[in-house]
């Protein structure tokens, strides 16, 4: 068990959740995440069959047992017990940790990044007399609009709904030069009731392990969380507006994608000063916006023909689909298969 899986920023939001009844649900899930350019070709080559088709999960809820099971491995949290066992469904075992156990993991994560912050050498104090740096801030555009578009999906009446966040250097337009993440979401009318089961079971896990951060640690992260303020507010927003919305995400696509200043080419460099490309490589320019995306943007840059799921100046595509949901669940469903045996 590691401690990626149980981050402050997956926990915090969960606890928010209001309870509901209980009652046994099982789902299956679908999620493939595209790369763009020299890291999408890599991935297509060594990444593998979850890599190429997605990875397919399929979770059950019955009671204080969670299940969920992916291609090679599964998980099944027991809220009673107060146990994760993680399964290897090769070998045929299975590993036990403790919620104490995991608290643990985390509060010495916590104390040993705190150490770490607090060894740090101060920062110099600034030259009075020198002249102030300059430094770009940037401003978050927020849209979210229903496209009129309907379709079924996986048996499930869906209708689109279209977000849009784009992140810019404040008091330029968007076609200056932006980061555009754009979202849409298939929601399924009315909502999957059942769905809500998952939500309270996170939500009783994560009360389970929540820990009590002390305010000094609260200041230290500050700076860090501070850094796109704007975009946590949007995201902030996209999530209260999720839940306002009438429906259940069927499908969702995300799409990440840079949008490039007219006076700049792929590499940096000022227009002016580069052979002028041919069209078909203008749209495939993918800038470093300032200090938002660094060098990732160049990496990024489609060197080839963009494919159906990518646009021009696209970084990365994301798409999580709902296959099936059942209210079906069986005790073989939320239990460690016959004849596995524990790894010491």
């Amino acid at each position: 068990m590691t401690f990626r899986k149980f981050s402050i920023a997956y926990l915090a939001p969960l606890l928010l959740i209001a309870q509901t009844g209980r009652a046994d649900v099982k789902t299956e899930e679908k999620t493939k995440v595209e790369f763009t350019g020299m890291l999408g070709g890599f991935m297509k080559v060594f990444g593998g069959k979850s890599a190429k088709e997605g990875i397919v999960s399929k979770v059950a809820v019955k009671g204080n047992r969670k299940m969920t099971t992916n291609e090679d491995t599964a998980e099944l949290v027991d809220l009673s017990e107060e146990k994760v066992y993680q399964i290897d469904l090769k070998k045929k075992s299975y590993t036990v940790v403790t919620f104490a156990q995991m608290r643990q993991q985390m509060e010495d994560a916590l104390a040993k990044a705190k150490q770490q912050a607090a060894s740090q050498p101060e920062a110099p104090k600034p030259d009075p007399k020198a002249q102030p740096q300059q430094t770009t801030e940037y401003a978050v555009d927020f849209k979210l609009q229903d496209s009129g578009q309907k379709k079924v999906i996986n048996g499930f009446n869906c209708h689109e709904v279209v977000a849009t966040i784009t992140v810019r250097p404040k008091d330029k337009p968007a076609q200056d030069g932006a980061l555009v993440l754009t979202t849409s979401m298939w929601m399924s009318t009315p909502k999957i009731a059942a769905m809500k089961e998952l939500e309270d079971f996170d939500r009783r896990y994560a009360q389970k392990l929540a820990l009590q951060f002390d305010k000094e640690m609260v200041e230290q992260m500050r700076p860090a969380m501070a850094s796109y303020p704007g975009l946590g507010i949007a995201m902030g927003k996209l999530e209260i507006e999720k839940v306002k919305m009438d429906g259940t995400p069927v499908l969702t696509v995300m799409g990440f994608e840079a949008v490039a200043p007219p006076n700049q080419t792929a590499d940096g460099k000022p227009a002016s000063t580069a052979s002028t490309p041919p069209p078909q490589q203008q749209k495939s320019t993918v800038p470093s916006i300032g200090g938002l995306i660094g060098g990732l943007g160049k990496k990024a840059a489609p060197k080839e023909e963009p494919s159906s799921t990518s646009k021009p100046g696209s970084i990365m595509t994301t798409n999580h689909e709902l296959v099936s949901v059942s209210t079906s669940v069986v005790d073989a469903d939320i239990s460690i298969p016959a004849g596995f045996k524990e790894k010491k």
